[in-house]
């Protein structure tokens, strides 16, 4: 009977630039109205491989000239004083939602608040829309963790590139044997789960195998984005 094991390699490592809001020319609006300039949020890999977590940019526009704004997401929040025009721009850090290493797509909201101005002027604009958005990190899991090779398990993937194929490229002894389509990321996350063999190949040879789960039909070990797993091949014996 023939059993594999299987370990995840690569981990995101990030510094997000603290946040901050300052004025941008903006037309004020009647009422305080921010927005998003994602409706994922999702890492950033460059050819050499690192991850970072990009922050989500926010505008909003019709808050009080000078009044101050409070940005809220879940427990965290960020203060600044609107524009002379009554805008606000800023960068919210995203880094704890990326961290992870489970396949996911977590939701979460932005909303923010003018509390007014020194003395009440200018006056309170009071609280903006709400945003609803999600972030998923690039991350894979196999289910179950230990099976035949020629077995069918679950493959989950998350924080690919929305609307592409993802591909599987399966490498031993420093060679491709396999290049496998696994299916198409959804929008606006990048997720895909489905089953496919453990490894696309008849009779495999026992040792270390290696998986490249990338969005380009021919192996590269600069596609972007990328995640990395080994399967160990081996033999085990049964008394009888």
């Amino acid at each position: 009977m023939t059993h594999r094991t299987i370990r995840r390699r690569g981990a995101i490592a990030a510094l997000v630039a603290p946040a901050v809001i300052a004025a941008v020319p903006a037309v004020a609006s009647a009422a305080p109205v921010i927005a998003a300039d994602a409706i994922c949020v999702r890492p950033v890999q460059p050819a050499s491989g690192g991850l970072t977590a990009p922050p989500l940019a926010v505008t909003g526009s019709g808050f009080g000239p000078g009044a101050q704004v409070t940005l809220r997401r879940g427990a965290r929040s960020i203060s600044g004083v609107a524009g002379a025009d009554g805008t606000i721009s800023a960068q919210l850090s995203v880094f704890d939602l990326l961290t992870g290493t489970v396949p996911r797509s977590t939701p979460f909201t932005v909303v923010a608040e003018d509390a007014g101005g020194p003395g009440g002027t200018p006056p309170a604009q009071g609280v903006s829309n709400t945003i609803n958005l999600r972030a998923a990190p690039l991350a894979f899991s196999a289910t179950p963790k230990r099976a035949r090779p020629s077995a069918k398990v679950t493959f989950k993937l998350s924080g690919f590139t929305p609307d592409l194929p993802i591909y599987a490229h399966y490498r031993y002894g420093g060679k491709v044997r396999a290049n496998v389509k696994f299916g198409r990321a959804s929008n606006p996350c990048g997720l895909l789960t489905v089953k496919r063999r453990q490894i696309p190949v008849s009779n495999p040879q026992t040792g270390l195998w290696r998986v490249q789960f990338d969005q380009s039909p021919r192996f590269s070990a600069k596609s972007t984005p990328r995640l990395s797993a080994s399967i160990n091949v081996f033999r085990t014996y049964v008394n009888r």
